[in-house]
């Protein structure tokens, strides 16, 4: 399986190793066993969406675009999480946004597209003979 699906392997690899590590950082910090239940209730699906979603889904899609696409492409779309993080943060949890964060948005999709447009001329002029 690894020869025929290198990136989910190195992502299956990444995710158990971080795992344990905050395995282990989680029995030293919290000896609590109680704190440990997670029962059938909000605990038990926010764990289970951050391992799948966050972790399993998120890196798995970042290493095919990658594939496809190449470094430098998919890293100019993480500051779009900023962007995402200011709008879900006053659509859903009601917190005010200053107008420095909407300047930010701003200037990071100002650059992202700078960025994109450079790289197409870039792809455009190896296509020429």
């Amino acid at each position: 399986m690894r020869q025929r699906y290198p990136m989910y392997s190195n992502t299956a690899l990444m995710c158990f190793c971080g795992a344990i590590e905050a395995g282990i950082y989680a029995y030293f910090r919290e000896r609590d066993s109680s704190a440990w239940n997670l029962g059938w209730n909000i605990r038990l699906f926010t764990t289970s969406y951050s391992g799948i979603v966050s972790s399993g889904l998120a890196v798995t899609m970042i290493a095919w675009c990658t594939k496809l696409k190449g470094p430098l492409y998919v890293s100019s779309f993480y500051p779009l999480a900023l962007i995402f993080v200011a709008i879900v943060g006053t659509l859903v949890l009601h917190e005010e946004l200053h107008l420095g964060s909407v300047i930010g948005s701003i200037f990071i999709i100002a650059g992202l597209y700078i960025v994109l447009w450079g790289k197409a001329k870039e792809m455009k002029l190896k296509l020429k003979p």
